[in-house]
């Protein structure tokens, strides 16, 4: 059938990203941050229920990371942990969300720039050393910094 697909094109499967789920030691901790300092809302609060303490934030529309409490997580700072290397947050004004990010205490551990000069993508880390980056819609399948 790859004549056929050559021809017609072939559908994907995968059509975005839902969610991330991911690892906090401190659910409190960790529903603060989000909610506080990166804005996302509380969408489902795991918190009420017990055991696995599942939550959900996200924005108004849709829940985009999953938090599951481990108390017992080892802390690690920034380059893959929990063998992820980052999770990236597309914003409308890069530097408007820099400032705020900033005027909240984030420390940047890493600015990418574009190849205009101008930044495209700030590194920062969550209260787990997660690190989250916000960038900026460079209109490209892959972002060129």
């Amino acid at each position: 059938m790859g004549w056929l697909d050559k021809l017609v094109g072939k559908s994907e499967m995968i059509k975005d990203l839902d969610h991330v789920a991911i690892v906090v030691s401190d659910m409190d901790r960790a529903i603060e941050f989000y909610t506080q300092i990166l804005e996302l809302k509380l969408i489902l609060d795991g918190r009420l229920n017990g055991g696995e303490k599942k939550s959900f934030v996200g924005t108004k529309s849709k829940a985009i990371i999953a938090l599951s409490e481990n108390k017992n997580r080892s802390l690690q700072k920034g380059e893959y942990a929990g063998g992820v290397n980052h999770v990236a947050f597309g914003v409308d004004d890069i530097e408007k969300s820099r400032q705020v990010l900033k005027d909240k205490g984030i420390e940047f551990i890493e600015i990418k720039m574009g190849d205009d000069g101008k930044a495209k993508a700030y590194h920062f880390l969550d209260p787990d050393g997660l690190e989250l980056e916000i960038c900026s819609n460079t209109g490209e399948e892959v972002p060129q910094y």
